[in-house]
């Protein structure tokens, strides 16, 4: 069984253009919203291949979440 999952990956561990996607997400869930993919490319820019990569990698450590309406923060442990 894999150790990591579930659980969340180290901030320390991401890319600058990864945390400028994160912070984007986290942005937009703050007032219950959901970034879709084409409001994250147009706030953040960047290659398409890129921003796919960073989406994929944040949601794989459980840093963000993807659902239906588009992406938003993925469980924490810290207080609103």
């Amino acid at each position: 069984m894999d150790e990591r999952k579930g659980r969340r990956g180290d901030v320390q561990e991401l890319t600058d253009f990864e945390l400028i996607v994160y912070e984007t997400v986290a942005e937009i869930d703050k007032d219950g919203g959901a970034a879709d993919f084409d409001a994250i490319g147009r706030l953040v820019g960047g290659p398409e291949e890129d921003l796919w990569a960073a989406l994929g990698h944040l949601v794989s450590i459980n840093h963000l979440r993807s659902t239906s309406r588009g992406y938003v923060l993925g469980s924490h442990d810290w207080a609103p």
